[in-house]
C-alpha cells in the first residue's frame, strides 16, 4: 500500500475523531428534532425510504410502513419494538393496522419519555421499556406474533444470542422483520478496513455484528429460523439520505453552522463513502420458524 495513501487516512481518520465526537457520543438522544423541522410537529429519526419523496417525514413513514408490510401486521398483531426511537412508528403502526398489542424497548430515556407522551396522548395502549435489545430475554417464551427493529439492529452486540431470544419469545407462525447493515464482502485493503473500522466506532456499531449476508443467514439458521427473505434497500435508503441531507440543510441558512449537524453530516458522507466502495449495504430482513 502506497505510505503516503495510507498516513493520508490516519489523519482524515484521526481530524474525524475530533470533529464528529458528537456524532458517537449523541446517538440516542433527541437531536434528530432538526430533522423535523416542519409545522407537522413529528419526531422521527431513521434514515428514510427515500422513493418519489425528498420529504424526511414521509420518506421515514416509508420505511415504517415497508417493515410493517413485510411482517403482515394486522388487527390481530401482538408485536414487540425493539429500538423504537420517540414513538412515531408505534404511533403509525397502531393507527393504519390497528395492532392489538404493542410492547416496546429503547435504550434512550429521553425518547421513552417522550414516546409515553404522545402514545397518552393519542389514547394508545402500549407497553414501554426504557432497557436495551436485551430486554427480550425476560419475556415469556411464545408472546408476540411480530418482532420489529427499524435502523437499530446494528447497534446490538450478541446478535446471535439476540436471534435465539427472539424466536423463543415468538408465537408459532411468527416473524422477526428487522433493516440491518450487511457486507457484500471483506474490505480489499487495510486503508478501506481502517476507515471502515474508524467509521463504525464512530458510529457505535460493534466490528463483530457487521457480517457478510450468507453469515447473516447462518446466524438466523443456526438460530432456529427456518424462512428467511431479504431485499437490498440501499439505493433507497443510503443513497436517499446522503442525497438528501446537503439540500435540507442548505434550507435553514441562519442554522448551517450550528454544531448539531455534524452528526448528520457526517452520517450523510460515511453512507456516500460506504456506498462509493460498496462496503455496507442495508437490508430488509425477514426470518420466520
Amino acid at each position: 500500500m502506497n505510505g503516503f495513501i495510507f498516513l493520508a487516512g490516519m489523519t482524515v481518520g484521526v481530524v474525524a475523531v475530533f470533529v464528529i465526537q458528537t456524532f458517537r457520543m449523541k446517538r440516542f438522544d433527541l437531536s434528530d428534532e432538526i430533522l423535523n423541522l416542519s409545522p407537522a410537529k413529528h419526531h422521527w429519526g431513521n434514515l428514510g425510504y427515500w422513493e418519489n419523496t425528498q420529504d424526511y417525514q414521509t420518506a421515514c413513514q416509508q420505511l415504517a410502513v415497508k417493515v410493517a408490510d413485510a411482517a403482515g401486521l394486522n388487527n390481530e398483531s401482538e408485536l414487540i419494538d425493539i429500538g423504537f426511537g420517540t414513538g412515531e412508528q408505534l404511533l403509525l403502526w397502531h393507527q393504519r393496522y390497528q395492532v392489538k398489542h404493542i410492547t416496546g424497548v429503547n435504550t434512550s430515556q429521553a425518547q421513552v419519555g417522550l414516546a409515553q407522551q404522545k402514545i397518552k396522548h393519542h389514547n394508545v395502549s402500549a407497553f414501554l421499556h426504557h432497557f436495551d435489545h436485551s430486554a427480550v430475554n425476560t419475556q415469556p417464551d411464545r408472546s408476540f406474533t411480530h418482532l420489529l427493529s427499524v435502523d437499530a439492529a446494528y447497534f446490538f452486540n450478541d446478535k446471535e444470542q439476540w436471534f435465539k431470544q427472539n424466536l423463543r419469545i415468538l408465537k408459532p407462525e411468527g416473524a422477526m422483520v428487522v433493516t440491518d447493515m450487511v457486507m457484500p464482502q471483506q474490505p480489499s485493503d487495510l486503508l478501506q478496513e481502517f476507515i471502515m473500522r474508524l467509521a463504525l466506532w464512530l458510529c457505535g456499531i460493534p466490528k463483530e455484528n457487521v457480517i457478510t449476508l450468507d453469515d447473516y443467514q447462518k446466524q438466523l439458521a443456526e438460530a432456529g429460523f427456518s424462512q428467511v427473505e431479504t431485499e437490498d434497500l440501499s439505493e433507497f435508503v443510503m443513497d436517499g439520505f446522503a442525497h438528501w441531507l446537503p439540500t435540507y440543510q442548505a434550507s435553514f441558512a441562519g442554522l448551517k453552522d450550528a454544531p448539531i449537524w455534524h452528526k448528520y453530516t457526517g452520517t450523510a458522507r460515511l453512507l456516500s463513502w460506504l456506498r462509493k466502495h460498496d462496503l455496507l449495504r442495508y437490508y430488509l430482513i425477514k426470518a420466520k420458524r
